[in-house]
């Protein structure tokens, strides 16, 4: 049984039933081995629960790294700066019922480690905004309030999308997770540069 293993089904029982409702029992249950083998790769569910939110935060860094540091225009790395988080949710679904715990919680089972993580994220994103022909009036936003714009309205809009409560004034993407998460995609990237930008003609 390897970490990574362990790691896979971590992520998909603490997006399921949070951080509180899992028990290194159910967990080594789940697994079909016994609590020792788990201990052995992580000390406590805590540090477990870290290595899942670890692994989500920087499961795409690589890119976004590669992208912030690229000589692709300014409106495109912003673009693609939210496909890449998008791509991430796509690969992990399991980070939108994670996120929404973890924000409803107030990021009550947060460490200093995983702050470090998300600070890093909203770097990238300064350094992408900084590139950007912004309105006077939006030059000293707050760069938290539109990782919050990007973040937020994808978790949620992809919740109320996949929920089973269905609402008939939604517009209807037929719960398809993709077609979902390309929708809120393009949206945010042309709301965002529409409103941030002074040049909002010929976004590219």
């Amino acid at each position: 049984m390897t970490k990574e293993n362990i790691l896979k089904v971590a992520i998909n029982e603490f997006s399921l039933y949070g951080y509180d409702a899992v028990s290194m029992n159910k967990l080594a249950s789940k697994l079909e081995v016994n609590k020792a083998t788990i201990y052995y790769h992580y000390k406590d569910k805590k540090s477990l629960y870290h290595a899942v939110l670890t692994k989500l935060i920087r499961q795409n860094r690589d890119q976004v790294e590669e992208l912030v540091n690229s000589d692709i225009p300014a409106k495109e790395q912003f673009r693609n700066y939210i496909a890449l988080f998008i791509e991430t949710i796509k690969e992990t679904p399991q980070i939108i019922p994670l996120t929404l715990r973890e924000m409803a919680n107030l990021g009550i089972n947060i460490q200093d480690h995983i702050e470090e993580d998300l600070e890093q994220e909203v770097k990238y994103l300064v350094s992408i905004l900084q590139k950007l022909n912004l309105k006077e009036k939006y030059k000293d936003t707050d760069p938290y309030i539109i990782k919050a714009l990007i973040l937020g309205t994808t978790t949620t809009y992809y919740s109320m999308q996949m929920s089973n409560v269905n609402v008939k004034t939604i517009k209807n993407l037929n719960k398809d997770s993709d077609t979902v998460l390309d929708y809120v995609n393009d949206f945010i990237s042309d709301i965002l540069l529409d409103g941030l930008c002074e040049d909002t003609k010929n976004i590219k």
